[in-house]
């Protein structure tokens, strides 16, 4: 799968894309640096929150999903980037230990109105731990190239 344009995104197609394992010490690491809220650094007030112990922040968990994705599908793409999110939910949270998969699903697509040469497919991203519960949703318009007429 390479050059991937426009043309080759259909409505309603899904991508899914292995497992990334996270730990604890990655979760502290990405917390103390990006993030550094008690309940992702520090297992002692961690304990005290109603999760009951350290979980990734949610950006740590979006970012590891974007990994997947670029290196399984947007690195093959001809992207040229995000216009934005409709939306980000973390409905559950990520604890040391959880394994990461990611989906992508095609939920519609609509050709550039100011540029013919681009087009925007909309995707929702679903990432779910190996128990299968949502810790992360979100709704991705991105532009891709357009397919050059021969």
């Amino acid at each position: 799968m390479s050059d991937l344009y426009y043309e080759d995104f259909a409505v309603g197609e899904r991508h899914e894309f292995d497992g990334v394992r996270l730990g604890k010490e990655e979760i502290v690491e990405f917390g103390e640096r990006y993030d550094p809220l008690p309940f992702h650094t520090e297992d002692e007030a961690a304990a005290e929150t109603p999760f009951d112990g350290i979980i990734a922040s949610g950006l740590q968990t979006f970012v590891m999903s974007q990994q997947q994705v670029v290196d399984n599908l947007y690195g093959n793409a001809r992207i040229l980037g995000s216009v934005g999110f409709d939306e980000v939910l973390f409905p559950n949270p990520v604890r040391p230990g959880d394994t990461l998969s990611t989906s992508l699903e095609v939920l519609e697509k609509r050709p550039s109105e100011s540029d013919p040469s681009r087009g925007l497919v909309t995707l929702e991203r679903t990432v779910v731990d190996q128990h299968d519960a949502v810790v992360l949703k979100a709704v991705n318009n991105v532009l891709f190239e357009r397919r050059p007429e021969e």
